[in-house]
């Protein structure tokens, strides 16, 4: 593929993104409605480690989106009896409502698009998760 080609589809590509950008300002930023949305599908997985993983944001960045959201009283911690060192984390009733209230506002754009071009946004989203896979298998094998 020709460099002009690749450069095209990562323009059109950043057009794509950009329009899937939330209008409306939440509470919570999309890294922090991820993570509590983690911690809400998957209650199982509650460390910081697991979060880093199952969201694959560097550990650095879910510390801050923990601090944050602990700030917010979106999130309880409760120490690891097993190993004082970790902790885990269960969302709040605020952390949900905050949570619902944040993807409202995340997810309107994503919709808007759906209704607008519904077989294309489906193709489009099927493939984005065949790349993430893709993503997520390379990470696995160094």
């Amino acid at each position: 593929m020709e460099w002009t080609e690749m450069v095209r589809y990562q323009q059109q590509m950043q057009k794509v993104m950009r329009a899937l950008l939330p209008a409306r300002r939440s509470a919570l930023t999309a890294s922090e409605c991820e993570l509590l949305a983690h911690l809400y599908l998957r209650p199982d997985h509650n460390t910081p480690v697991l979060l880093s993983q199952g969201s694959g944001m560097k550990k650095e960045a879910v510390s801050r989106c923990l601090k944050a959201l602990g700030e917010k009283n979106c999130i309880s911690r409760h120490r690891n009896e097993a190993d004082e060192r970790s902790c885990q984390l269960f969302i709040t009733d605020t952390g949900l409502a905050e949570l619902k209230k944040g993807y409202e506002s995340i997810l309107q754009p994503f919709y808007d698009l759906w209704r607008a071009a519904p077989e294309e946004f489906e193709t489009f989203m099927r493939c984005a998760d065949r790349l993430a896979a893709h993503l997520e298998k390379g990470q696995e094998n160094p």
